[in-house]
């Protein structure tokens, strides 16, 4: 990836890390996660980055951890506003893979 690509990816990595210690009130942690099995709405799932979220279609663009229970799940919008993330509970959460 070019230089300015990746700046322009950490800053927006940035920007929703923000947006998700806004959303929960909980700092974020450094971790890269790239997919997660949990459960949510009743339906077990597996949300992996830059794949279709099976609940809603839409592609997942980031899963942070805040804390040591909460985690968020953000997904790529069309207009480029920062939409509420899917927040879940660790006990809803059965596995947690980082990027290597």
């Amino acid at each position: 990836m070019p230089p300015l690509a990746q700046d322009d990816a950490e800053r927006a990595y940035k920007a929703l890390r923000e947006h998700a210690e806004a959303c929960t009130g909980v700092s974020s942690r450094n971790r890269r996660i790239q997919e997660i099995e949990c459960r949510h709405l009743g339906v077990d799932r597996r949300l992996r980055v830059g794949e279709p979220d099976g609940g809603n279609g839409k592609t997942v663009e980031a899963i942070l951890q805040l804390g040591r229970d909460i985690y968020t799940i953000h997904h790529v919008q069309s207009d480029r506003e920062l939409g509420a993330p899917t927040v879940l509970q660790r006990k809803d959460v059965y596995s947690v893979t980082d990027f290597e």
